[in-house]
Order: structure tokens, then sequence, then C-alpha cells
């Protein structure tokens, strides 16, 4: 459970914003829940994803469940949005998509959050991100788009979405989700990804 106005009072910065934009992302930080590992291990080792993201499949405790997107959003009164961060950073590479791999997010959407002077050439590291940004991403790699090690990297898809809640942009929270699922199946037959880390 997150409260977003008493961490943005811990931190000394306004952080609710970038959050508040998208319909019911405060409300699904704040839910309450038991992180139990043995139900995320059951739910990769059956969940399937439609190739179009209307629906995954999964059991829990021998039952079979399908959830379609349109209910999950429904549900979690997220917004359907045509922008899908992994489609703007992979195009349509296929599963697993590599964290570093990807197209670079341009120089004009990534700036307002890195410390000036920016540009074409200049290193893009969490050390040079705005205090803002720097909140931003450690909130997301506890939340939303979990990450483990790296602390000091800064990856192109994690470029694309703090550039895209800083500037409040509409993105689709949904297929976001999805997407690392499917990265998160692939890699596991590869036997490098530990399972109990990701949504």
């Amino acid at each position: 459970m997150l409260d977003l106005e008493v961490l943005g009072n811990v931190v000394d910065a306004d952080i609710r914003q970038y959050f508040t934009y998208l319909t019911g992302v405060p409300e699904l930080l704040a839910l309450p829940g038991t992180y139990c590992e043995e139900w995320v291990q059951e739910f990769y080792a059956s969940v399937w994803v439609s190739p179009d993201h209307s629906y995954i499949h999964y059991a829990l405790a021998g039952t079979d469940y399908r959830v379609t997107a349109l209910r999950a959003r429904e549900v979690l009164r997220l917004a359907v949005s045509t922008t899908r961060i992994h489609l703007l950073c992979y195009g349509n590479f296929e599963p697993p998509r590599r964290p570093h791999g990807g197209a670079l997010p341009p120089v004009d959407l990534v700036a307002p959050y890195f410390r000036q002077p920016f540009g074409e050439v200049s290193i893009r590291t969490v050390g040079d991100l705005t205090r803002p940004a720097r909140i931003l991403d450690f909130v997301l790699r506890k939340t939303l788009f979990p990450r483990i090690g790296y602390r000091d990297g800064f990856t192109r898809i994690q470029q694309w979405l703090v550039a895209h809640l800083i500037a409040q942009r509409p993105l689709d929270l949904w297929d976001l989700i999805v997407s690392e699922i499917e990265d998160t199946i692939a890699e596991s037959f590869r036997g490098r990804h530990q399972l109990p880390y990701t949504h």
C-alpha cells in the first residue's frame, strides 16, 4: 500500500500530480494486500496472454480464470489509451524485450526531467534526473513497474514511462502490465527471470 500524499510529504515533493491524472492509479497504488510468493509462482506457471492483449488466462488453486482487458480496466478503473509504452519503445519486437534494448525517447520528450544542460549526447542515468523524476522512478520500481538491481541504471523503457508521467500524457497502463507479464513468461523459459519479483 502506497500513500502518495504521505510519500510526497516525506520527500518534500509533490508527486501526486504524476499519478492522479491517470484514472484509477492512486487507488491501485493504495490497494492493501499481502504478497504471496506461492500464488505469484502458480500464476506465472499457468498464465497465457492473448496476442492482442484482449485477455489473460491463468489458474490458481486448481481454478481457471479468464480476465478480459475490458473487465480488468473496469475493476481497476483504468482508462483506455492508444498510447502503448512497450510499442513506443520496442515496436513489434516479440517478447522477451530486452530491458536495455529498444528505441531511445526523443530528446525533447525527456529533457524536462533531466538536469540541464541536456542534449543529444547527454548521458541518461538516474543520477542525472531532476529530483521529482528520480523519486517518480523510485516509486515506479516499487509498484507499477517492479525492478530489482540496476539502481543506477535507467533503461529505455523506464525513460519512456517516466517521460509520459512527468508530462502527464495518457498511456495504457493495463497494456503496460500485460506486456511486462509477457516478458516475464518469455524470460522464464530461458531460466533467467525470478518470477516472484514481477507483477
